[in-house]
């Protein structure tokens, strides 16, 4: 785990399938000064141990309840979450839970209802995905994912491709067979009807996710009035437009931390 130990209301920020905490080593460089960030390793993934349980465990919902429980030793109560893909999925299924977001930033992470059905309608095909519940990855698959993840510059540094090799294989493939059985929430209501300030974001040139399908959803809350897309970016834009990312960022962290303290001085008047 990482944590700043900066000020204001805390940003969690949650990474992609077989990858780390590290992957958010532009945002944290640059908020790390100005907020408090905590960034977790999922379970089975970076420096978290593998699951006790695996089949609880390596499922949306489990790793939504292990690190709401993780918060909750850290005295976190209420946060700022930011999900990229997987983690995405992760921040949704808290709200879902009813956990105590202020805002949510998600990317790479198509809102679905939790079928086979929704899968369809969420992602595009692509040969990075066939593999995305595979225990076992071959060499090329180890740096397909981190290229697909962070784009190709990251797929050079060893340090990710060793983190995708150290991701338990299990958890990709419960993780898969659980979204096929229905585990979790449904996603697609969630947006539609939660009133948690949302905001999405998207690469341009995402391979993996169907734009055109979230740009159709209806949301209760979404920031900026509806999806924004970055140019010259893919499914890691974070990576690959970090600091037109990270300007995003900042802008919708300063908008949930005023809604926050407008809320606060409106309780002390009442």
């Amino acid at each position: 785990m990482i944590d700043t130990k900066g000020e204001g209301v805390p940003v969690v920020m949650v990474h992609a399938n077989s990858l780390c905490k590290e992957c958010f080593r532009p945002q944290i460089q640059a908020l790390g000064g100005i907020r408090r960030v905590i960034a977790f390793d999922l379970p089975g993934h970076g420096a978290s141990a593998n699951a006790i349980n695996p089949r609880r465990t390596y499922s949306i919902p489990g790793y939504a309840d292990a690190l709401l429980e993780a918060l909750v030793q850290l005295g976190v109560n209420r946060f700022i979450g930011v999900g990229h893909s997987l983690g995405g999925h992760v921040i949704l299924e808290m709200i879902a839970r009813g956990a105590l977001i202020d805002g949510a930033m998600i990317f790479g992470t198509p809102p679905i209802e939790n079928t086979p059905e929704g899968l369809l309608a969420g992602f595009k095909p692509c040969p990075e995905t066939a593999y995305t519940g595979s225990a076992v990855l071959s060499e090329e698959q180890i740096g397909m994912v981190v290229s697909l993840a962070l784009g190709r510059e990251a797929a050079r540094e060893p340090f990710f491709r060793n983190a995708v090799r150290r991701t338990d294989g299990l958890a990709r493939e419960y993780m898969v067979e659980a979204v096929l059985r229905g585990d979790g929430s449904n996603q697609r209501t969630t947006v539609e009807t939660s009133p948690v300030p949302l905001a999405i974001l998207n690469g341009e040139s995402d391979a993996v996710v169907n734009l055109d399908y979230i740009d159709g959803l209806r949301f209760s809350n979404v920031w900026e009035s509806g999806p924004i897309r970055v140019p010259l970016a893919g499914h890691g834009l974070h990576w690959e437009q970090s600091a037109k990312f990270n300007e995003i960022l900042l802008r919708f962290e300063d908008f949930v931390t005023e809604q926050v303290n407008q809320l606060a001085v409106g309780k002390a008047q009442a």
